[in-house]
């Protein structure tokens, strides 16, 4: 790598980026339905759970717990709320992504590393980070609970790089979302990099990413790449 690259940071998406977690969507909804059913009599617990495994139309997401609580009229209820509390910190299914952890500790010798993530907890994803043993190559960690935007919106994006000094040329954004990640770092002016490790295909309608990957562990001479782009 460059001992002076042209590019001085580097942020990363959380969920199925760094780390599987629509791998952990049968553990979490059957553990929350189970928690349910104690509660409250009349469901049976791997009905829900098929149901909050139903895909949705957007690749690769499906009715999920929460939609399965909002159907049953629950989401708001003493029972859903428990239920929900009943995997809020379940992450023992949850693990990083190949290659992850040594390419991460490889970038943060020459990069700033930062988060940028979507999620209703700042608190809840720290810990996530904290059980994947990862949360020392990071400077900067942003959420949208806190940050008040959202990805896509550019807002998020420039949060980011406010709090790591750097401009938007010099940075680049990495996830697995072409909506969301690609393009809402490319509207903040960033570069983005898709890691398509899931086997998505790229069409007209989606927002381009400047590389692509299949595996985290490429991106190092990607980013050395870009660079000198």
């Amino acid at each position: 790598m460059p001992s002076e690259p042209r590019l001085r940071a580097v942020f990363f998406d959380l969920d199925d980026t760094l780390c599987d977690t629509i791998g952990t969507r049968e553990a979490r909804a059957r553990r929350a339905f189970k928690h349910l059913c104690r509660l409250q009599a009349g469901f049976d617990a791997e009905t829900l759970v098929r149901r909050a495994l139903a895909p949705l139309s957007e690749p690769r997401s499906a009715v999920g717990v929460r939609g399965v609580l909002a159907e049953l009229r629950l989401l708001d209820a003493a029972e859903g709320l428990a239920a929900l509390e009943a995997v809020r910190d379940y992450y023992e299914p949850l693990c990083l992504l190949d290659g992850v952890q040594e390419t991460l500790e490889e970038l943060a010798r020459v990069y700033q590393l930062g988060v940028i993530t979507n999620w209703d907890s700042e608190d809840e994803q720290r810990r996530k980070l904290g059980h994947l043993g990862v949360e020392s190559n990071f400077r900067y960690f942003v959420v949208s609970a806190s940050a008040g935007y959202e990805k896509p919106d550019p807002r998020i994006f420039e949060h980011a790089l406010s709090l790591a000094g750097v401009k938007a040329s010099e940075t680049v954004f990495v996830g697995d979302r072409l909506d969301v990640d690609v393009g809402g770092a490319k509207a903040a002016g960033m570069r983005a990099v898709w890691f398509n490790h899931w086997g998505g295909t790229l069409d007209g309608a989606s927002p381009s990413p400047d590389m692509v990957i299949e595996r985290f562990s490429e991106l190092p001479a990607v980013l050395v790449a870009l660079a000198r782009s």
